[in-house]
């Protein structure tokens, strides 16, 4: 039986395609930019990487990445990235030539350019901000000069391929300084903001020159540190600093929570009346090293304190999924994108002594010994220490979780209804409170506690959660009514976690009619469940939501992601035709009752894909034949009610997967 199960889930994956987000990923889609970084791609594809497209076949990166969704690239310029006899210093070569090979490419496939100065040779971060070679000894308006026209006639030549500029990065994570002034070395003192800011604003006047509707964008970096980022935005402010995006860099492991993110983004935008985004980012999809270069963070191990995701594609797409939320929840619509950071960056193969030769020779790994010229530091070259935070694989086709960047932009048809629940992850107030934003606890608890709080969620960084050491009976939290937007089937659910004493009730239906009530105990801490329920409404009409929970002595338990989601029509009545065939011979009278149009899903049983009243293999096999298109596979409209597992709207291999672990008891029978 074990073996008929595995071999069914395999088939149903292979059948069933590509992933596609939670629904709650579409409340993203105001964002603006939803980029990538690939700068080094150019010396990548010197050096043998191919890239291919999500059939497997050797594509354009460029025109797979706009398929996916994706609508800016983000591409970093360095000055002379090379020692004086031209040899390059590695990390992509990414001098002005490189930019406007790269634009070219842009342009071709439809994709906008942010153009990221760093104002340096080579790569600038908070450790290290040096001034180019040719600029070491300048004067900081000297500085200023030189910046003011390396910015100006750099985008003069972009512009000359057509590629639409909509903003330019004015420095690289410019928290400790930028091109050769460092604020420590003054104290943070007034004058050596001073200086600083002169630099920014002779990057910006370029800008501004070259096109007053191109966005000036400011980079720094550790949003955990909130009050650091209230202190740069007032230092911008008092040295009058013409920028319009405030924008950071958010690795998860090491820059805080998501909430923490929103809430710092938020208070830029509201104080300082600056759009914000998110430069940088990324998420590991593996802990395998693909080319025995070292990688930043090679497992769990490297992680930090923050994060609650898995090392996994499925954990890469919800964790890009979440970041989008966040910057979307920025106060008052402020927030405009997000761009992943070098998600093609790739190794040219697996054995570090064959690959070494090709990075030196076409600067695709990280640093070439060259590069020690300029920075002494740049002791450990070689590949690539992100392959395992890749969008693509070691064989250069894109994974499942590129494809989230579909959502935001809008550039596929996904098939996405938007979630009706304002609050769904309880992310909105950004940490604990007893009066979530569009729920109502009721009753306030003495002993313990039953709210939100960063602490056991599913997704994000909060969750309703609750713990007891005596116990209690029917703590409660409901959804103010949602507005059903259209007439049709809504499909209302909620995941819960918790220790097997933890009994629920999750209740929904019309507002002032008789509720449907499911009941149950939670599995156990981490496994999360999802609980759903189908309601039938008008347009117009409220939609109810509240669950019940009581708990033994040293109870505990989450809910969070809640959704409340159109999935189908309203079925329409039976309806009879009566059609007559003559012959020579006979006359033949024959009923035919429409299947799809007379089966109400009223009563739902998950993963009853044939409508036989059992969950078996049977089951699977026709819902990935169905999925795979296959015309003589025919699921009626309560099939389809009872085999959409996962409630996204789609019937895919991810329900073929929860039914399969129905049948092996890894999870219960849901009605």
């Amino acid at each position: 039986m074990l073996k008929r199960i595995a071999a069914a889930l395999t088939a149903a994956v292979l059948l069933c395609g590509t992933y596609l987000p939670p629904a709650n990923a579409a409340d993203a889609s105001d964002l603006t930019y939803a980029g990538v970084d690939i700068s080094s791609v150019l010396s990548l594809e010197k050096s043998g990487v191919v890239y291919r497209d999500k059939n497997g076949s050797p594509a354009d990166i460029f025109a797979t990445l706009a398929d996916a969704g994706v609508n800016t690239i983000r591409v970093r310029i360095w000055n002379q990235p090379a020692t004086n006899s031209g040899v390059t210093y590695g990390g992509g070569g990414c001098d002005v030539n490189c930019a406007v090979e790269i634009a070219k490419r842009c342009k071709a496939a439809g994709l906008s350019m942010l153009v990221d100065f760093h104002y340096s040779d080579f790569w600038a971060d908070p450790g290290k901000q040096n001034a180019p070679k040719a600029w070491t000894n300048y004067s900081i308006q000297q500085k200023a000069d030189a910046i003011y026209s390396f910015t100006a006639d750099t985008l003069k030549k972009i512009d000359a391929t057509g590629v639409d500029i909509p903003m330019v990065q004015v420095g690289n994570e410019t928290t400790t300084g930028m091109c050769g002034v460092y604020l420590a070395d003054s104290g943070w003192s007034a004058a050596g903001w001073s200086n600083l800011c002169t630099l920014f604003n002779a990057g910006a006047k370029a800008v501004r020159d070259y096109r007053q509707s191109t966005k000036v964008v400011l980079h720094f970096t550790n949003p955990e540190k909130s009050d650091n980022y209230l202190y740069i935005a007032e230092n911008l402010k008092n040295n009058n600093v013409d920028y319009d995006v405030f924008a950071t860099s958010y690795y998860p492991y090491w820059h805080g929570t998501l909430s923490n993110l929103t809430k710092t983004l938020s208070s830029i935008a509201s104080k300082y009346g600056k759009e914000v985004m998110v430069a940088e980012t990324s998420w590991l999809y593996t802990k395998e090293d693909m080319d025995n270069y070292a990688n930043t963070v090679p497992d769990r191990g490297g992680l930090g304190n923050y994060v609650n995701y898995p090392i996994s594609v499925a954990g890469q797409a919800q964790f890009l999924n979440d970041l989008f939320m966040a910057v979307a929840n920025v106060a008052n619509g402020k927030g405009i994108g997000v761009f992943y950071w070098e998600p093609a960056w790739l190794g040219v193969g697996n054995n570090y002594y064959s690959n070494l030769p090709i990075w030196e020779r076409d600067g695709s790994g990280w640093a070439t010994k060259a590069a020690m010229e300029y920075d002494k530091d740049a002791k450990d070259y070689g590949g690539t220490s992100v392959d395992n935070q890749a969008l693509f694989d070691h064989d250069g086709k894109p994974l499942d979780s590129l494809y989230v960047f579909r959502n935001i932009t809008g550039s596929a048809d996904t098939g996405k209804e938007k979630n009706l629940v304002s609050n769904p992850s309880f992310e909105a107030d950004f940490g604990w409170t007893n009066s979530p934003n569009g729920w109502t606890i009721k009753p306030q608890l003495s002993d313990g506690h039953f709210d939100v709080r960063e602490e056991d969620p599913r997704t994000g960084s909060c969750a309703l959660h609750w713990y007891t050491e005596r116990g209690f009976e029917g703590c409660g939290i409901s959804l103010s009514d949602v507005t059903a937007p259209k007439d049709g089937i809504y499909r209302v659910s909620v995941w819960v976690q918790g220790d097997t004493g933890s009994r629920y009730v999750i209740s929904s239906g019309m507002k002032n009619q008789e509720p449907t009530k499911i009941s149950g105990n939670c599995t156990g801490w981490s496994n999360w469940e999802q609980v759903s329920i189908l309601v039938s409404a008008k347009q117009g009409e409220q939609i109810a939501l509240s669950m019940q929970v009581s708990t033994e002595a040293g109870g505990y338990g989450s809910m969070d992601d809640c959704e409340i989601i159109w999935v189908d029509e309203l079925p329409t009545e039976t309806t009879t035709t009566t059609t007559t065939t003559t012959t020579t011979t006979t006359t033949t009278t024959e009923t035919i009752t429409s299947t799809e149009t007379t089966a109400a899903p009223s009563s739902t049983k998950m993963g009853d894909v044939n409508c036989d009243s059992e969950v078996d293999i049977s089951d699977v096999i026709l819902l990935s034949r169905y999925a795979a298109e296959d015309r003589e596979a025919e699921v009626t409209a309560q099939g389809k009610a009872n085999s959409d597992c996962n409630h996204d709207g789609k019937l895919n291999a991810a329900d073929c997967q929860y039914i399969l672990k129905m049948i092996a008891k890894l999870i219960p029978m849901f009605e």
